[in-house]
């Protein structure tokens, strides 16, 4: 009988192999998941990418500066941005201070 059979019964030795299939291929995914990008893959070409519409905004707007088109702007009537800008200037007040509790803990 050798050291190992004594030591662990012998229905736990498919569990142990189990322990150690998933904890070789736990350190695989852990190892592949920190290899770097490649310049083939796709996350290489966003980082080259960024900016691309601000930049050809910018651009659009040095060549033309003028609007896209005349036609009016549509939608808001004067009584909903009245709404709006009373529901906007309402919420910048400052909270009432009377009704705050405050906890000192400590000195």
């Amino acid at each position: 009988m050798s050291a190992r059979t004594r030591i662990t019964s012998p229905a736990l030795l498919p569990l142990f192999t189990v322990i150690r299939v998933l904890s070789v291929l736990t350190v695989l995914s852990v190892l592949a998941g920190c290899a770097g990008p490649s310049k083939d893959s796709p996350i290489s070409e966003w980082t080259f990418t960024q900016g691309e519409a601000f930049r050809a905004q910018r651009d659009a707007q040095r060549l033309n500066p003028g609007p896209a088109d005349d036609d009016p702007v549509i939608g808001l009537d004067g009584r909903v941005g009245e709404r709006v800008m009373k529901t906007m200037r309402e919420g910048e007040k400052k909270p009432d201070e009377n009704n705050t509790l405050r906890f000192k803990i400590g000195k």
